[in-house]
């Protein structure tokens, strides 16, 4: 089955003339079938996503080594932002994953509390963060604080 699949889609077993006449043939004789195991939804512009995360990844770099060279409350806003956008991204992914309507009966109230659960964790923790960035030490200057020790 294999080996006409690769023939049906031009896998470079035959040339030239042969081929067309093969896949031609094998196109007529073989259903198309699809090897996804999860239905295809149209939801979203993931590309777009997974290149914001990647320029999240890469920002983080020089995000967290900046407010150590440099603190400021700009610079604790920006370290605190990014860590907690790629918690968020990196929890949503593991709730969207594990916690499927599948396992529901096909209901999607649990998966979107769920959804809903990590959305109000990562507000809340972006929330408290900057909350203790602007009327304490900040996060960076507490991290060196408890390096000294």
């Amino acid at each position: 089955m294999l080996a006409l699949r690769m023939l049906q889609r031009g896998g470079g077993l035959c040339r030239g003339v042969a081929h067309t006449q093969v896949r031609s043939g094998l196109a007529k004789a073989l259903p198309q079938l699809s090897f996804a195991t999860s239905p295809v939804r149209s939801s979203g512009d993931h590309v777009k996503l997974w290149t914001a995360e990647k320029v999240v990844s890469a920002a983080q770099v020089p995000a967290i080594i900046l407010p150590f060279l440099h603190t400021t409350p700009l610079t604790d806003a920006v370290f605190c932002t990014l860590a907690v956008l790629h918690g968020h991204w990196g929890i949503e992914a593991i709730v969207v994953d594990y916690i499927r309507p599948v396992l529901f009966g096909g209901s999607t109230t649990i998966p979107n509390i769920c959804v809903a659960l990590v959305w109000v964790l990562s507000a809340f923790t972006l929330g408290g963060l900057y909350y203790f960035a602007y009327t304490d030490v900040g996060v960076v200057n507490a991290i060196k604080m408890l390096w000294k020790l």
